[in-house]
């Protein structure tokens, strides 16, 4: 439970500032870097590694490549739904699916090329 405090209040906290800078500067776009600043990442990161060791916070390395790879269908899927029907929550709904689906098919792709090279 401990760990789960630390996580929610460091990402908590990383969310934030990274808000509040994407709020204070001038170039609002600019502003759009610090929206996906990968503090969930790194705070996984680094609780897996204290806690599990270097295996596991390999694991967790490997897990958000899928996921962030993911975030790129994500972003695009979203912006590409806002343009065509200006609906954000709709546009969000969607990025979210195709994040999703993305990121598991990434994983699969991944698995499938692994499998092929250990020559199973």
């Amino acid at each position: 439970m401990k760990m789960l405090f630390v996580k929610f209040l460091a990402g908590g906290t990383s969310v934030a500032l990274s808000y509040i800078v994407s709020v204070l500067i001038p170039w609002k776009e600019f502003g759009g870097i610090f929206a996906v600043f990968p503090a969930v990442f790194l705070i996984s990161l680094i609780m897996a590694g204290v806690q599990y060791g270097d295996k596991v916070a390999s694991h967790v390395s490997s897990g958000a490549v899928f996921g962030m790879t993911g975030v790129l269908f994500n972003i695009l899927a979203t912006w590409l739904m806002l343009v065509w029907t200006n609906d954000w929550i709709l546009s969000i709904l969607v990025g979210v699916v195709v994040w999703f689906i993305s990121a598991i098919i990434i994983f699969e792709i991944v698995e499938k090329i692994a499998h092929l090279k250990r020559g199973h």
